[in-house]
């Protein structure tokens, strides 16, 4: 659609303006309130600024054999362009840059030929796009490293004991058939304590463990003290320990369908006893469904970046994911 183009002749908006119109352009519904000689109006759905953002007009009139242009205009604009972002008009003729002119300094043209006394010379400075109150990527990746609350977790690599797994891009873990899934790199300085959340299934009556893991290496040590809560039927029952055992009995018997655990984890990666504690919810062949609250912690004070889900008889195929709350 076309739109109509006034101009400012220093008392009023009129469709036919003066020969030599300046700038800046005000793109708006309505005519400006404090336009200044020469301004330009075009009559559009909104605002669109321009001016010292993405396209400067700078106005000069030349005097007798002048050859070079810089400094303020007639609109006491200072010329300011990027090289190679600008266009050069001479009396409404587009210059050939490189054949005509020279711009390669930011605050000077040169022409190849003088100029007469009052030619009237404008240059069009392209510039980059400034928004204002906007943040740049890095900035909103800073913003929202540093804001409260939970982080998805991408682990540096897995491991399977037999069957299949990967980690995807978001961090979730995928894997199936496995005896064991080991999560390497998900532990680290950024946070002290995580979350655990974990999707089971299997095909036979599985009980899965999870040892913490270090380097690679799980610790398969007797360094886990475990304690439970576990209601099955009608019946509870708890449980304390009686001896250290070679990993934490976090995650529980499991059967086909889908069985749940969520499970916090606390000071991991720090030299620290590591404690950890939450609920599965599984089904159990012999029960309709099981619902354990378990507690443990490590004897040792070792740093861990990671940790394996081992599964006592058959496999199991599921997905975890693991998050670090702000500190």
């Amino acid at each position: 659609m076309t739109k109509p183009l006034y101009f400012y002749n220093g008392s009023s908006f009129e469709l036919v303006g003066p020969t030599t119109p300046q700038s800046p352009i005000a793109y708006q519904t309505s005519a400006p309130t404090a336009p200044a000689t020469g301004d330009i109006w075009i009559d559009s759905d909104g605002d669109v600024d321009t001016y010292n953002r993405q396209l400067t007009r700078y106005y000069f009139v030349a005097t007798a054999s002048q050859t070079t242009i810089t400094g303020a205009d007639a609109n006491n604009l200072t010329l300011a362009y990027v090289a190679g972002s600008e266009a050069v008009y001479v009396n409404g003729a587009l210059q050939v840059r490189g054949q005509d002119y020279t711009a390669t300094n930011g605050t000077s043209v040169v022409m190849t030929s003088a100029l007469a006394v009052n030619d009237v010379v404008e240059i069009f400075a392209y510039t980059a796009f400034t928004v204002a109150n906007a943040y740049t990527k890095s900035e909103t990746d800073s913003v929202a490293a540093a804001a409260a609350g939970s982080r998805l977790i991408v682990p540096t690599s897995v491991a399977v004991g037999s069957g299949s797994g990967s980690v995807g891009t978001s961090g979730a873990v995928t894997f199936s058939g496995a005896s064991s899934i080991s999560l390497n790199g998900c532990f680290s300085s950024a946070y002290d304590n995580y979350k655990i959340l974990l999707e089971l299934t299997g095909s036979t009556n599985n009980v899965a463990t999870m040892r913490m893991r270090v380097g690679g290496v799980d610790n398969s040590s007797a360094n886990y003290w475990n304690n439970r809560v576990y209601g099955q039927a009608t019946s509870v029952t708890s449980q304390g320990p009686t001896s250290a055992d070679t990993s934490f009995s976090a995650v529980g018997e499991f059967d086909a369908g889908i069985n749940t655990c969520n499970y916090d984890i606390f000071s991991p990666f720090k030299t620290q006893v590591t404690s950890i504690q939450g609920v599965t919810q599984f089904r159990y062949t012999g029960f309709y469904q099981h619902s354990h609250l378990k507690t443990g912690q490590t004897t040792v004070t070792t740093s861990y970046d990671g940790f394996t889900l081992i599964v006592n008889t058959g496999t199991m195929s599921g997905t975890v994911r693991v998050y670090g709350y702000k500190n």
